[in-house]
């Protein structure tokens, strides 16, 4: 089982990183695809949290596979039993900590298609992990960056999401962090500066 200071310092580097180091990359033309986006939020990850990973047997992996859903996590941190001799490294699995999807450019429609992917990881998954749902729109002016609504926030949601947004607001992008599990940062906006 991870424990809840373990989860919380997390939280706190997904969120930072999401604010720092990924609105930074994405205003210095970083990002041509989701791909790139999820190799940078991978790397910083495990550039932020390399001792705490290594002290908790904590493993960062990108494309991890939910046999019991048939779902492909973009990225997951998964607690692993090295010691244990399993054919297969999957099987090792003892736990999960954070749970990642990953949106980059598209429609409205495009970016909200991974909204009932979370729900059913969130109903039907045995882990009590976090959620974080990151997501770049491009295409469209909003007055809002946030993706949920309340009745989802109030419900489902509450207290294992955090959204990671980023999009336009009068003409500027914004990097933002709306969470709804209670860790950290409550919600936070960062300016983007293109250097491009």
């Amino acid at each position: 089982m991870i424990k809840k200071a373990v989860c919380k310092e997390i939280d706190k580097a997904i969120k930072n990183i999401w604010l720092s180091e990924i609105c930074k990359e994405y205003g210095e033309g970083q990002f041509l695809l989701e791909a790139s986006l999820q190799c940078s939020l991978y790397h910083h990850l495990q550039n932020y949290l390399k001792p705490l990973l290594e002290k908790n047997h904590l493993y960062i992996y990108p494309e991890f596979y939910f046999k019991e859903l048939r779902y492909y996590a973009d990225i997951a941190i998964c607690e692993m039993d090295m010691s244990l001799e399993t054919y297969y490294l999957h099987d090792r699995l003892t736990d999960v900590a954070a749970i990642i999807e990953l949106k980059y450019g598209g429609s409205s429609d495009y970016i909200k298609t991974d909204i009932p992917k979370f729900k059913t990881y969130v109903q039907s998954l045995d882990y009590d992990c976090q959620y974080y749902f990151g997501a770049i729109d491009e295409k469209t002016e909003r007055g809002h960056l946030n993706w949920l609504d309340r009745r989802s926030t109030n419900n489902w949601a509450s207290g294992r999401f955090t959204e990671l947004n980023a999009g336009y607001l009068n003409g500027s992008m914004y990097f933002e962090v709306n969470s709804y599990n209670q860790m950290n940062i409550q919600q936070k906006r960062q300016h983007c500066d293109f250097l491009w």
